[in-house]
């Protein structure tokens, strides 16, 4: 194959379904909470908002709350043909070590006691905040496998590399990669700080483009699919 077969790629990288430990706040990287009502019903119209983008492929974190969501993006999908999910583990959540299934607020206490500040927003300000904290839980991690910042970076970026380059064959094409909030917050950051995301909705998508060996982010945090599909939903019911 000749570089002229490539083509551009246009990954939507969902967030999954808000889950039980989303829900009591609860720290969850590699520890895995199944889905809410709500989760479903969000994953469903997101999936409803899609149902007309022709995907070339599909893939998720192994982890189950990634793999149910797009199982439910893929069923609502009328687009697409033979549309085949490929769990990959390089796609998963941080992990957290000792704080996984943690409340959120303890963690991040313990985070901000350790860089030495009042606040996140002081840890914005002193530091580049998506990096250090990771590198702050590893360093907290009495259990010493938490993952550092580097250790997260380069195995998600390496499986966003190999899933664009796989499928920049043929012309490229939309691909649908739904993951986590805080590896998709660390793959935004890594390839354009100027969007400073903090937060990220369940089962929102943020489009990256790959052409000709770069990353471009288009859009981050579109809940816009999930409202057109509540709008179909409710067209159905009347």
């Amino acid at each position: 194959m000749t570089d002229k077969n490539k083509g551009k790629v246009i990954l939507y990288l969902m967030r999954h379904g808000q889950t039980i430990l989303n829900k009591a706040e609860r720290t969850q990287g590699w520890c895995d909470g199944v889905l809410t009502k709500e989760g479903i019903e969000v994953a469903v119209n997101t999936g409803l908002g899609l149902s007309n983008v022709n995907f070339k492929a599909a893939y998720s974190s192994d982890l189950g709350r990634a793999v149910k969501t797009a199982k439910i993006v893929i069923s609502e999908n009328k687009a697409s043909t033979n549309l085949k999910l490929k769990e990959l583990e390089g796609l998963r959540e941080v992990y957290f070590g000792k704080y996984e299934g943690e409340f959120q607020n303890i963690m991040f206490s313990d985070i901000l006691k350790y860089l030495n500040v009042s606040s996140i927003k002081e840890a914005e300000a002193k530091y580049d905040f998506q990096k250090e904290y990771c590198n702050a839980c590893a360093a907290l991690d009495e259990t010493e496998e938490a993952e550092s910042y580097d250790i997260i970076i380069k195995r998600v970026m390496n499986s966003l590399k190999d899933i664009c380059e796989e499928n920049s064959k043929d012309n490229g094409g939309n691909v649908l990669v739904v993951a986590h909030g805080g590896v998709i917050r660390l793959i935004i950051d890594y390839l354009d700080k100027s969007f400073a995301l903090r937060a990220l909705d369940n089962s929102s998508i943020s489009e990256v483009v790959y052409e000709n060996g770069t990353f471009k982010v288009e859009s981050v945090n579109d809940t816009s699919y999930s409202e057109k599909g509540k709008s179909m939903m409710s067209k159905l019911k009347i």
